[in-house]
């Protein structure tokens, strides 16, 4: 049990326990969004997160973020399991097995359409430039080398805009799933947003310190801190961005 459950009155935890267990209604329509063509297992997994949350309440810690986003990680994370051993359990199946039915056709746009949201998305803010080389790189049956040198880059100057347009990817999606799951703009969210590779996560909670305060937590070159710190704070950005547009809409 954390610190700040430690301090606690027994009736304040079972208040925040109530807080947590309650936020869980709120998931409702992220789950559904999730498991999209399987309606009747929605009631199924938010029992799943239920359990999740009453098992794990006690390493809640407020200092980290709000009920709410502490909830909706532990959802997130509940649903991926999910449809993941389904995908594994499909994958097992006989090749004699007769061909599955007509995909919905609704089922497919709506699929695409969320492709398209946060691919339009990702190619807005990384630029047009970055964004029509990995499309290329990606699509082009030649090597990435000659693509690069067809550009004038270097394998080092593909890789950092591979990197870039990974890691923004990576922050659209997660803030479309909190605007989605109708989480709050709050610093928590924004910072949830960002993804953990490469300690950027951590770099974007630290982000009133300076270069040298952070170089010395993580252990690295302050050169490399103030670079993070700059990856960070565009994250964080793009994060803020996409949420309040969403939220907005």
């Amino acid at each position: 049990m954390s610190m700040s459950w430690g301090t606690l009155t027994h009736s304040d935890c079972d208040r925040r326990l109530e807080q947590l267990l309650h936020d869980v209604d709120s998931m409702r329509g992220f789950v559904i969004d999730r498991m999209r063509g399987r309606p009747d297992d929605v009631d199924t997994i938010l029992q799943k997160v239920r359990e999740t949350v009453w098992h794990r309440a006690g390493s809640y810690d407020p200092i980290l973020g709000c009920t709410n986003a502490f909830v909706f990680g532990i959802t997130r994370n509940v649903v991926r399991h999910e449809l993941a051993r389904r995908r594994v359990r499909t994958e097992e199946l006989s090749d004699d097995l007769p061909a599955s039915r007509t995909p919905d056709p609704l089922g497919v746009l709506v699929a695409r359409f969320d492709t398209h949201r946060w691919m339009r998305l990702v190619a807005d803010l990384v630029g047009a430039t970055d964004w029509a080389l990995m499309v290329e790189i990606a699509l082009d049956e030649a090597d990435a080398s000659v693509i690069a040198g067809k550009h004038g880059l270097s394998a080092r100057g593909v890789r950092t805009i591979r990197d870039r347009v990974a890691v923004t990817a990576a922050t659209i999606r997660a803030a479309l799933a909190a605007a989605d799951g109708q989480l709050p703009v709050t610093a928590s969210v924004i910072i949830g947003c960002v993804p953990v590779q490469g300690g950027l996560r951590e770099v974007a909670g630290m982000l009133d310190d300076d270069a040298k305060t952070i170089a010395a937590r993580l252990g690295i070159h302050p050169g490399s801190a103030r670079a993070r710190v700059a990856t960070a704070k565009r994250l964080v950005g793009v994060a803020r961005t996409v949420l309040e547009h969403e939220l907005a809409a």
